[in-house]
């Protein structure tokens, strides 16, 4: 579950290390010079870890998963990050584990029956989110994090990245939580160290908000038009504007609604979200809509990860 993940370790942690022995140990090693005239030096560990050196400590960017496993695709559990870390630390003489993490990326690839971009079109907007749909991939972005699906092999591939096994036959839908600023308050925890990511009790916490933020993303139905199902005019009504939502698009329509908001098309701040609200009602109603199986394979495979053991 743990991939990428930054960490910082201030110079009262270092003092008494030889910091030209630890830039022994790094790869297309430089020194830079800031606008303000300070001075840093940076170099690669392996393939996975970034680390640069300065006057005020040393900074770490990498993905323990590659770092550790070679590659992301396989998931990095929790007794594994212990051994990352140690791992790390023996290549560069330093101790790691009272190292601060102010980034975390937790993720699970999936296997699916069809192809990613299958999927993403019943994934929809959320609270607080920006959704930023691209061809291979959907975002949901906000200040402190970002959450994300992604076709892992094409990822892969368009790296250059080497893919083992059989994962290039597969259909490997990738869903990741990337927890970039802010990193205590939103998971709450008054202080996140190395250490901490191999806490049984953190780890679960984890994997349940990974959960929780998947499942506040609002999944769209599949429309199915019955005109059976029509009692009154206004079932009539509903049916003609399901025919245009289908037509539209689910999302397109709900994006629509924030194109109005932006161009401030109503006077009540509040008719947006309920103009949204509405339409939501409109695609769920169960003589004309369904979840769809792709959908229901997709919370599946997500609500299958809890019951996994912590490792």
């Amino acid at each position: 579950m743990y991939d990428t993940v930054h960490l910082w370790i201030p110079k009262d942690q270092v003092c008494g290390i030889d910091l030209d022995r630890v830039s022994n140990h790094l790869k297309s090693f430089t020194e830079h010079q800031k606008n303000d005239g300070e001075r840093y030096k940076s170099g690669q560990l392996g393939n996975s870890f970034k680390v640069y050196i300065s006057e005020q400590g040393i900074s770490l960017k990498g993905s323990l998963a590659k770092f550790l496993l070679s590659d992301n695709f396989q998931t990095l559990k929790r007794s594994e990050s212990k051994t990352a870390f140690e791992k790390l630390g023996d290549e560069l003489g330093l101790l790691v584990n009272r190292a601060k993490v102010s980034r975390i990326d937790f993720a699970h690839n999936f296997e699916m029956k069809y192809r990613p971009e299958i999927y993403y079109p019943y994934l929809g907007d959320c609270q607080y989110f920006k959704r930023i749909a691209q061809p291979n991939s959907v975002y949901w972005t906000n200040k402190n994090r970002t959450k994300l699906v992604y076709n892992k092999v094409l990822e892969a591939k368009t790296k250059g990245e080497r893919i083992s096994g059989d994962w290039k036959q597969k259909n490997v839908l990738r869903y990741e939580m990337r927890y970039t600023k802010r990193l205590c308050e939103n998971l709450r925890q008054p202080e996140i160290f190395a250490s901490t990511l191999s806490d049984e009790r953190f780890y679960k916490r984890m994997v349940i908000h990974w959960i929780q933020e998947y499942n506040s993303i609002h999944k769209l139905n599949e429309i199915n038009l019955n005109f059976d199902a029509m009692n009154s005019p206004k079932d009539f009504i509903k049916q003609l504007a399901l025919m245009k939502i289908k037509e539209i698009g689910q999302q397109k329509v709900l994006e629509m609604v924030e194109e109005m908001r932006e161009k401030g098309t109503f006077d009540k701040p509040e008719y947006y979200s309920r103009l949204k609200k509405e339409i939501r009602e409109i695609c769920k109603m169960p003589e004309q809509t369904k979840s769809t199986e792709l959908i229901l394979e997709l919370d599946e495979k997500v609500r299958q990860v809890i019951s996994s053991p912590y490792g």
